[in-house]
């Protein structure tokens, strides 16, 4: 849950600032980020014993409040494209952690 809060905490950055995180990592666009970061949350929810598809389930869940928090962040939106990009990061991470056990 420390990693979702960190999701959470740049989540809840206006716009201007997340801009320049956005340049400091080079990503071509904000997708590939969620996609990445997601992962790494997916790859970190799946050590917990539970059900892969319970986790996914959740995963999803903490992604879709993650977007709808930025409704809160001055110049951020919420995005359908940014949330299913999540879930194909959670799916990929807890796939990822299925493979190497």
């Amino acid at each position: 849950m420390l990693f979702y809060a960190l999701i959470l905490s740049v989540s809840a950055l206006p716009s201007t600032r997340l801009q320049k995180i956005d340049s400091f990592f080079s990503l071509p666009n904000d997708k590939v980020m969620h996609l990445s970061v997601y992962t790494v949350f997916g790859f970190l929810l799946g050590a917990l014993p539970y059900p892969s598809v319970a986790l996914g389930m959740t995963g999803s869940l903490l992604g879709a409040l993650d977007e709808q928090s930025q409704r809160l962040a001055p110049g951020r939106e919420v995005s359908v494209r940014d949330w299913l990009a999540d879930i194909l990061g959670i799916s990929l991470g807890l796939a990822l952690r299925r493979r190497s056990r």
